[in-house]
Order: C-alpha cells, then structure tokens, then sequence
C-alpha cells in the first residue's frame, strides 16, 4: 500500500500532466470541505462560486502543483486566495466595514434562535486569523501541517493558536451560558 506522502506526490505528477480523472480526484475528496470553508468565510451566497472559480484557476494553471507536497492543502490556498478576493470585491461594493449581522449588535441577554447563529457569533469574537485558523480545522477538515501550508507558518504555531482560540471560544460559550 502507498504511503499518504507518496499518494499525494503522485496525485500532483497526475495533476501536472493535466490527467482529467485526477482533478475529478482531487475535487472529490475536498469539495464538501472548500464548500464548508467558503461558506463560513463569505455565506452560501457567494461560496460555491468561489470553489468553483479556484477550482478552474488551479486546473488552468497546473503546472504549479509541481512539488506540491499536498495537493488538498494547496487547493485551499487557492480557495483561500479566492475567497479573500471575492470578500474584498463585496466589501468595496457594499463600502460597509461591519462584521456579519448579530456580532456587531451582540448583546448578554441576546438570545440565539439556532446553533449557527451562535457559532457565528462566537467565531467573530476571535480574531481574524484565529478564526480562520479554526474554520479550516473545522470547516475544511485540515490537519495542522495542511493547515500550515495553507496560512505559510509553521505547524506548531498553527496548532498552538488553535488551541488558544478553542480555549477563548470555550471561555466566551462558559461565561456566555453560565447559570447564576
């Protein structure tokens, strides 16, 4: 059996030679996660339109998943890229610098009508690398090495202000949720 590292080398040799079951491949073992992660970054609006532009920008240029040590992780640098552009082309259109609705009017007594709502709002309270950080974990299902290939800083760093932002999230939901 092929070791994970050799799989993912000869994926990206695939990839580079512009074998069409090897995209098909490679979208099928992460498109519900780059979904996950371009929802959570920009809303279901706009996210699938996102995957789907990094997607044909990586197929254009494939040549650059040459030495690619894994390819998931490089294909959500792209959507990552993609997103970040997408997101600053929506808020120069909108000229608003708000965070998402419910964050900025937060309030103790607020009440959450369903879970996301409360994700949400306790995601913005992270910072903005943080949070990222976390919804590649959660949302794209990423190891940390994948993680850091991604963001380009090291795995434990990666790792390390992941659990700071878990420990934050977790202060916020106690405090937020604690019985007098």
């Amino acid at each position: 059996m092929a070791s994970p590292d050799s799989a993912s080398n000869e994926l990206a040799h695939r990839l580079v030679r512009g074998e069409e079951a090897a995209f098909t491949e490679l979208y099928d073992a992460c498109a519900p996660q780059l979904l996950r992660y371009a929802t959570a970054r920009l809303g279901a609006d706009t996210a699938a339109d996102a995957v789907q532009a990094a997607f044909l920008r990586a197929v254009k240029s494939r040549r650059q998943f040459r030495g690619v040590a894994s390819p998931v992780a490089y294909l959500f640098q792209i959507v990552r890229n993609e997103v970040m552009r997408v997101a600053g082309r929506n808020r120069r259109q909108s000229h608003e610098a708000l965070p998402p609705a419910g964050i900025a009017d937060w309030r103790p007594e607020a009440s959450y009508h369903d879970e996301r709502e409360l994700v949400t709002s306790a995601l913005g309270r992270l910072e903005s690398d943080d949070r990222e950080l976390v919804e590649l974990k959660i949302y794209g299902g990423l190891t940390f090495a994948e993680i850091a290939a991604v963001v380009d800083r090291p795995a434990n760093t990666v790792a390390t202000r992941y659990r700071r932002a878990l420990e934050s999230l977790r202060g916020w939901l106690e405090r937020e949720f604690a019985q007098d």
